[in-house]
C-alpha cells in the first residue's frame, strides 16, 4: 500500500474530477485497488506499463469491455490514461488538451523526459523536436473523449467483464451493499433517534415543522384576533425606518358580521441591508383598472424586498416570474429570481389610492414610505371574510378553497392562543438557510403560502456547527453529521459497487464509426492552428531516426484502428529501450533513500540532475531486466545493500568534508514519514487502525472549522467515524479541491499533475497538528488506555510499554527516569491524564516520525 501510494501520485490519481464543481469519479478506486494488488502481487513492471497504455488491446478482436477475453484489471489499469483533471468537454480544445496531457505524463512518468515542453516548440534543452510530440501523440489519436453520463461523472467504457471481481470480492460487495441497503432505510430512523437523545439538554424547539418558539414578547406581529364585525376599510401601509427593519402594517376597521383579521404584521431582514432597499409587487387581476383609478381586482399579492436596484435583466426575470405565478396558470411551482424577504397578502386587491405611489416592479423603498393604499378582500365579484377557525396549541395545516386562486398557493397553517412568545416561521423557498420572519405576541397567527422546512432539526444543527458552545461533545458532534448525511452518501457509495471501469474506448472505424482523426502539429501548441500531418512515431532522440510506427493490424481486419497504444507499449516496455528500466531503478532508489542517483526522477534530460553514479543505475537497471522486472527482486537488493542499513551518524569528517550533501550517501539520510505514514503509525500505535485492503474510499472526519470553510460542495466528503474510518491512509478519498489538513500540513499532495516526489518541510503548524489538533489527542486516549490496560497503575511499567509500542525499544535509563518524573508532576490530573500527556509527548518526538 505504502509503495502504491509513490506510483498514485506518479499517476495524478484522485477520486474527483477537479476545476469548478469537482465533480465525482465514482470508480477511479478501482484503479488505486490495481496498483496496491499489482505492488503487492509483484507484477512484472514491463506488463504494468503494457496494461495502463492499453489493456483493452489485449484482445485480438475488441476494445474494453466488449469481450469475456478482456480481463477486468486490463481494463481497470487504463484508468491510467483518464485520470487527469478534467471539465465539460469543448469540442476540438478539450480533445487537444486532452490527449496532450497523456502524451506528456506518458512521457514522464515511463521514460523520464520532459516531451511536453516540445507540445509549443522545439525542446529547448534536449533533442525532442515539436513533432516529435505530434508524433506520440498519434498514438492516442483513436482514443474517445469522456462525456458525463447522468449520476456516474465522467465514465467510458461500460461495465466491466463478467470475471470483474477479484478472489472473495464478489462475496465481500455483496455483504457490503445488502448493508448499505439496510443504512438507507434505516438513516433516517437512527437520526430522529439521536436528535431524541440531544434534545433534552437543548430545551423546547417548538411544536411543529414551520414553527421555532422563543422568549420574550415582541408586539402584536402577524398576529390576528377574533373581533365582532361590522362594515369597515382594511388598508396596507409599508414603512422602512432604517433601512434595515421593515415593517408591514395592517390596520382593520371592523367589516363584517363573522369576523375581521386585524392587528398589525411586521417582517424582519435577517442579516443587515447595507445600501438603499427596493420592493415589488405582484399581483393577480380579475378585471380593468388602472393605478389612482379604480382598484385592481386581485387574488394574491406577494412583496419581495431587495438590496440593489434591479438589473434589466432581473426585471425582465421578476416580471415573467409574476406572470407566470399570478396569471391563472398551473405550470408547477416556480421560484423567484434572487432572494428577499416575503410577506404574503393572501385573497388581496391592491388599489392605488389617491396621493400613492403605484405599484411597480423594483420602486425604491422612499417611494412607499408612509404611503397609503386600500387593501380589498375580494375573489372575483364575491367579497368574503375568512374567519380563524378554533384550533389547539401547535401547527396544523387547514386549506382555504375560497381564498387561493388557480396557480397559487393553497393551504395555511394557524396558531391558537399563543400569548407571551415570539415565534419564527421559517420557509424553504428564501434560501437554503431558511430564512424566517420573527412573529408573536398574543392571539392567533396564520402562515399563508409558507413552505415550512426548517424544524427543531435545524436549530440542533446550527449549535452542533457552533463550536463556541460546549452543548454537545465531539463525538456527539461527528456522529451528528455522519447520520444528517448519510441516506445521501449510501447511494454514492451504492453507485461505487457498481462493475463500472473509469476506463476509456478507441474509436472502432468505418463501418461502425468514423475513421481515425488526423494528426497534425500544431502551431504554437494552439488547437486552432494546424500544421503538416504525421504519423504515430517513437521520439527520434532515441530510436536516432523518425520512421513512422510500425503497428500490428487487427487480423481479422474488422477494428482498423487498433494496437496503436500496444505498439507505444510495447516500444516502452522492451528490454531494449534505454530509459524505461533506468528510469524506474531510479525511483525505487528515490522512495528508500530520499534522493534518486538522477536527483529528478521524471526528468532525465539535460536539465535534469544528472546521475551521480552512473554506472550503478546502469548494473540496477541490467538486474531489473534480467530479473523478469521484479520490483520486489529491487527491493530486497536495496535493502540488503550494506549503503542501505548504514546509521544516519557517521563520524567520518573526511567524507562530511568531501561530500557535505552525502550525495555519494556515506551515510544514511534521516528522512520523515510520509504524511500518509504519519497518520497510519498514530493510529496503529494507538490501536485502532483497520488493516482492511481495497475497497471503497474512505472518509475520515474533518476538522469542524474546515467544514463550516467549505463554501463549494460539502457533500461529497461523507464523514464516517467509525471503523471504516480508519483504514490506511492510501484509502481515503481523494478530493482535488479538498485536502485533509492534517496530512496536507505533512506535504501530502493533490495531484493535478503527475508528482515524482513530494516536499519534506518542517513548519509550526505540523507541531500544532501533532500536539493540538484533535485527531491525535483522540488517538493518544486510545494510546494510554491501550498502555493502562498492559502495564496497570505502575508508572516504570507504563513507561516501558509506551516506549515499545510508540519506538519498538525499551527506554533509556535517562528516559524512564523523566517520564516517570513527567508521570508524577501532572498536578491535580487523574492517573490517566498524566498517563495521556506522556503518550502525546511520545508522539511528538523526533523519533516517532522520522526514519533514522
Amino acid at each position: 500500500e505504502r509503495w502504491g501510494r509513490h506510483w498514485l501520485d506518479l499517476a495524478r490519481y484522485a477520486d474527483t474530477a477537479g476545476y469548478e464543481g469537482d465533480p465525482d469519479l465514482p470508480h477511479a478506486w478501482r484503479y488505486r485497488d490495481y496498483v496496491i494488488d499489482a505492488f503487492n502481487s509483484d507484477k512484472p513492471y514491463n506488463l504494468f506499463i503494457r496494461e495502463q497504455l492499453a489493456g483493452d488491446e489485449f484482445s485480438d478482436v475488441m476494445g474494453a469491455g466488449d469481450l469475456p477475453g478482456v480481463k477486468a484489471e486490463h481494463v481497470v489499469a487504463l484508468t491510467f490514461l483518464r485520470l487527469a483533471p478534467f471539465t465539460e468537454p469543448r469540442g476540438d480544445e478539450t480533445r487537444h488538451e486532452l490527449l496532450s496531457e497523456m502524451t506528456s505524463t506518458v512521457s514522464s512518468v515511463f521514460l523520464g523526459l520532459t516531451v511536453g515542453c516540445a507540445k509549443c516548440h522545439d525542446h529547448k534543452y534536449d533533442g525532442i523536436p515539436t513533432r516529435d510530440f505530434y508524433r506520440m501523440k498519434a498514438f492516442f489519436s483513436t482514443v474517445q473523449i469522456p462525456r458525463p453520463e447522468p449520476g456516474d461523472g465522467f465514465q467510458i467504457g461500460g461495465p466491466l467483464p463478467a470475471g470483474f471481481y477479484r478472489p472473495g470480492e464478489n462475496k465481500w460487495a455483496e455483504g457490503l451493499r445488502g448493508k448499505l441497503d439496510s443504512d438507507l432505510k434505516n438513516s433516517k430512523k437512527l437520526l430522529a433517534e439521536f436528535v431524541e437523545s440531544l434534545k433534552p439538554r437543548l430545551g423546547d424547539t417548538g411544536s411543529g415543522a414551520a414553527i421555532q418558539a422563543g422568549g420574550g414578547p415582541l408586539g402584536n406581529n402577524y398576529a390576528f384576533e377574533n373581533r365582532g364585525v361590522s362594515d369597515g376599510e382594511p388598508h396596507l401601509t409599508v414603512l422602512n425606518s432604517d433601512g434595515r427593519r421593515w415593517s408591514f402594517f395592517t390596520d382593520g376597521k371592523e367589516a363584517g358580521a363573522s369576523g375581521t383579521l386585524s392587528g398589525s404584521n411586521s417582517g424582519y431582514w435577517f442579516g443587515d441591508i447595507p445600501g438603499p432597499s427596493f420592493i415589488s409587487i405582484g399581483k393577480h387581476t380579475q378585471g380593468s383598472g388602472n393605478p389612482g383609478g379604480n382598484p385592481y381586482k386581485g387574488a394574491y399579492g406577494e412583496i419581495l424586498v431587495y438590496d440593489h436596484p434591479l438589473a434589466e435583466a432581473e426585471r425582465i426575470a421578476l416580471q415573467e416570474y409574476y406572470e407566470r405565478k399570478y396569471g391563472g396558470q398551473a405550470s408547477g411551482p416556480v421560484e423567484p429570481p434572487r432572494k428577499g424577504l416575503r410577506y404574503w397578502l393572501d385573497a388581496s386587491d391592491i388599489d392605488a389610492a389617491p396621493g400613492s405611489p403605484n405599484p411597480a416592479i423594483g420602486a425604491p423603498v422612499a417611494a412607499w414610505r408612509d404611503k397609503i393604499t386600500g387593501l380589498e378582500l375580494v375573489q372575483g365579484d364575491a367579497r368574503l371574510r375568512p374567519k380563524l377557525a378554533a384550533m389547539g396549541k401547535g401547527a396544523t395545516a387547514v386549506d382555504f378553497d375560497d381564498d387561493f386562486m388557480v396557480g397559487t398557493a393553497k393551504g395555511a397553517s394557524f396558531l391558537k392562543d399563543q400569548a407571551g412568545s415570539i415565534v419564527s416561521i421559517y420557509s424553504s423557498r428564501l434560501s437554503a438557510e431558511g430564512y424566517g420572519f420573527e412573529v408573536g405576541g398574543g392571539g392567533c397567527y396564520i402562515t399563508t403560502a409558507v413552505n415550512p422546512a426548517a424544524s427543531g432539526t435545524r436549530s440542533i444543527d446550527k449549535l452542533i456547527e457552533d463550536f463556541s458552545n460546549d452543548l454537545f461533545t465531539t463525538e456527539e458532534r461527528y456522529r451528528y453529521r455522519y447520520l444528517r448525511t448519510r441516506d445521501k452518501f449510501v447511494k454514492q457509495h451504492l453507485k461505487r459497487l457498481k462493475p463500472v471501469a473509469m476506463s476509456l474506448r478507441h474509436s472502432y472505424g468505418p463501418p461502425y464509426e468514423p475513421g481515425v482523426p488526423t494528426t497534425r502539429v500544431m502551431i504554437r501548441g494552439e488547437y486552432d492552428n494546424p500544421g503538416e500531418i504525421v504519423e504515430p512515431g517513437f521520439l527520434s532522440c532515441i530510436t536516432g531516426n523518425e520512421e513512422p510506427a510500425k503497428i500490428r493490424l487487427d487480423p481479422f481486419k474488422r477494428w482498423p484502428t487498433r494496437s496503436r497504444r500496444m505498439a507505444l507499449a510495447n516500444w516502452i516496455a522492451s528490454g531494449k529501450n534505454p530509459l524505461t528500466a533506468r528510469v524506474m531503478v531510479n525511483r525505487l532508489w528515490h522512495w528508500h533513500f530520499g534522493r534518486g542517483i538522477v536527483a529528478t526522477p521524471s526528468d532525465f534530460g539535460k536539465l535534469g540532475g544528472g546521475a551521480i553514479n552512473p554506472e550503478l543505475l546502469d548494473w540496477l537497471a541490467d538486474r531489473f531486466v534480467k530479473g523478469r522486472w521484479s520490483i520486489k527482486s529491487i527491493h530486497r537488493l536495496i535493502c540488503n545493500s550494506r549503503t542501505y542499513r548504514q546509521a544516519t551518524v557517521n563520524q567520518d569528517t573526511r567524507a562530511a568534508k568531501l561530500d557535505p550533501e552525502n550525495k555519494l550517501l556515506w551515510r544514511f539520510n534521516r528522512r520523515r514519514l510520509e504524511a500518509e505514514a504519519i497518520r497510519d503509525s498514530v493510529l496503529a500505535v494507538s490501536g485502532r487502525l483497520n488493516p482492511e485492503q481495497f475497497g471503497l474510499p474512505i472518509f475520515p472526519p474533518l476538522p469542524g472549522a474546515i467544514e463550516e470553510a467549505v463554501k463549494w460542495d460539502k457533500s461529497k466528503w461523507d464523514t464516517q467515524g467509525g471503523n471504516e474510518g480508519r483504514k490506511r491512509s492510501v484509502y481515503i478519498y481523494q478530493q482535488r479541491t479538498l485536502n485533509m489538513p492534517f496530512l496536507q500540513s505533512f506535504d501530502s499532495t493533490v495531484c493535478d499533475t503527475s508528482r515524482d516526489q513530494r516536499r519534506s518541510s518542517v513548519t509550526p503548524l505540523q507541531s500544532l497538528a501533532m500536539y493540538n489538533g484533535d485527531f491525535v489527542s483522540r488517538e493518544a486516549e486510545f494510546f494510554a488506555q491501550r498502555v493502562q490496560e498492559a502495564a496497570g497503575d505502575d508508572r516504570a511499567k507504563q513507561v516501558e510499554q509506551a516506549f515499545l509500542l510508540a519506538f519498538a525499544r525499551s527506554p533509556s535509563k535517562e528516559e524512564k527516569t523523566r517520564m516517570i518524573e513527567l508521570l508524577g508532576s501532572s498536578a491535580g490530573e487523574s492517573g490517566k491524564g498524566s498517563l495521556v500527556a506522556l503518550c502525546r509527548v511520545l508522539f511528538n518526538t523526533s523519533e516517532f516520525i522520522y526514519i533514522d
